[in-house]
């Protein structure tokens, strides 16, 4: 395709500087390249992140982003030395099982380590190449710090920080930024295999999908709390049937005519002491009704079976 430039077809014009094309064009994004456009056009004008917003239709939060991407090249100021403060990459022989990852010294990386970190890392590249896949946009500028940091820094695999972003995307937190701390729990708590990462994964999975069919089960509208959560995870570690959970809720809105979930968990308790493991192991012990809460200042007893001596009175507060 054969392109005639004419200048006089142009107008007024201003000057863009060879370094964004000959440094910065692969690394920035679409969004960055127009506000710095914007920005060189209006050189020497005071403008605020808003009014770049406005003109650009684009949100404060890039606008911010790129503007702080431009200041950190040598567009806008002169690159500082390498201090001996500055972090290395880890080689594998310094790498340690023990070492815990930070996450604050990543916004120390520049856009011209990242560049220079890119063309002395083919894996680097890939890995950018498959997160912007999985991202389905181009990196911005925090992104591609993070990336560089754990990649580089802490040396991780691209391969683990590509399979926990997969996941991440499965449950739709598609983020650099919740990938990496999540990496930075498990790293920290020494899950630093493949096979450690899947299994932790799987994991997290499964605890996902027993909450969901309680909340199911539950009719809640909303995520558990941290509290609830707790119960919740005790009734999985036990591997209480759901059938038994989803009746004790039913007798639980019976008994308290609200879902409590200290009160649910002591009737699950009991049942379990008891060996049910059905709706039709409690029915049958006639043994259904819930333990009944404090009332008036005295206590009451949940009368015993005649098949079932375990039971015993006992009192609990219905709070959530």
């Amino acid at each position: 395709m054969d392109l005639t430039v004419h200048v006089t077809g142009f107008g007024e014009m201003f000057g863009v500087p060879n370094a964004v094309v000959d440094q910065y064009l692969k690394l920035a994004t679409p969004s960055q390249l127009k506000i710095l456009l914007y920005i060189l056009r209006h050189n020497g004008q005071s403008m605020e992140s808003h009014e770049i917003s406005e003109a650009l239709g684009l949100s404060d939060e890039l606008v911010e982003e790129a503007v702080m991407f431009w200041k950190q090249t040598t567009l806008f100021q002169e690159t500082p030395e390498h201090s001996p403060e500055q972090p290395k990459p880890k080689s594998n022989a310094q790498h340690s099982r023990a070492f815990a990852l930070s996450r604050s010294k990543h916004t120390e990386l520049s856009p011209l380590e990242i560049t220079a970190a890119l063309e002395k890392s083919d894996d680097l590249k890939t890995l950018f190449r498959m997160a912007e896949q999985q991202m389905g946009r181009p990196l911005r500028h925090i992104e591609q710090k993070a990336l560089v940091w754990m990649h580089d820094y802490n040396n991780i695999s691209s391969d683990i920080i590509l399979t926990v972003m997969v996941y991440c995307k499965s449950i739709d937190k598609c983020s650099v930024s919740y990938a990496e701390s999540i990496l930075t729990e498990w790293w920290n708590d020494g899950l630093q295999t493949m096979p450690q990462i899947h299994q932790a994964i799987n994991e997290m999975e499964h605890r996902r999908s027993f909450t969901g069919h309680i909340q199911k089960a539950f009719e809640m509208n909303r995520r558990p709390t941290p509290k609830q959560q707790e119960f919740i995870d005790q009734w999985q570690q036990k591997e209480i049937p759901m059938e038994l959970i989803a009746y004790a809720y039913e007798k639980t809105l019976e008994s308290a005519d609200k879902l409590s979930f200290p009160y649910l968990n002591a009737v699950l308790t009991r049942w379990m002491e008891a060996g049910f493991h059905t709706r039709a192991d409690v029915d049958a012990n006639g043994q259904a009704a819930a333990p009944t809460p404090k009332s008036g200042g005295k206590t009451t007893t949940v009368p015993e079976s005649d098949n079932a001596q375990a039971y015993k009175s006992f009192i609990y507060n219905i709070d959530e």
